[in-house]
C-alpha cells in the first residue's frame, strides 16, 4: 500500500485508506503514527500555533491566549492506535470549540507537517516489512 497524497489530505481519507490496507502493515503504521500525532499536536499548542503554523489569535486586549485553565484539554490532546485506526482520546467537552475556533487538531486538511511526518512513518513500517527487517513492528 503506497500513502499518496490524497490519502493524507484529511483524517476521514487516511482512515479510509487505511481501511483499504493489510492489517498488519495499518497497524503498524497506526501505532507509530498515534504518539507522532500527539507529539505534533502538543508541540503546535505549547507554543501557541494552530496546527497548522499559524499564530494563535489573540484575545480582545491583544494578549497572547494560552487556552490553559486547568490543564484538561493539553493533557487530552494525544491520539492512541486502537488496531488499524487512529483517534483521539477522550477531550473535554469544549475542546471541539477549540478545535474550530483556535486549530488545536486539525479540522479537515491535515497541516503538512503532519502529512510529511506520516508519509515517512508509513514508508519505513512498510520498507521494513518488504525487506524482512524487524524494525517495522508495533
Amino acid at each position: 500500500m503506497a500513502v499518496d497524497a490524497a490519502a493524507l489530505r484529511s483524517i476521514r481519507s487516511l482512515k479510509r485508506a487505511l481501511s483499504k490496507a493489510p492489517i498488519t502493515s495499518v497497524a503498524r503504521i497506526a501505532s507509530r503514527a498515534a504518539p507522532a500525532m500527539s507529539e505534533l499536536a502538543g508541540t503546535a499548542f505549547d507554543a501557541g500555533q494552530t496546527v497548522y503554523g499559524s499564530a494563535r489569535p489573540r484575545s480582545v486586549e491583544g494578549d497572547a491566549l494560552t487556552l490553559e485553565r486547568t490543564g484538561a484539554t493539553r493533557r487530552a490532546m494525544a491520539f492512541v492506535a486502537t488496531g488499524r485506526d487512529i483517534r483521539t482520546t477522550r477531550l473535554p467537552r469544549y475542546a471541539r470549540w477549540l478545535i474550530g475556533r483556535f486549530d488545536i487538531l486539525p479540522n479537515g486538511p491535515l497541516p503538512l507537517v503532519w502529512r510529511e511526518r506520516l508519509r515517512e512513518i508509513a514508508a519505513r513500517v512498510l520498507y521494513d516489512q518488504i525487506h524482512g527487517g524487524g524494525v517495522g513492528g508495533p
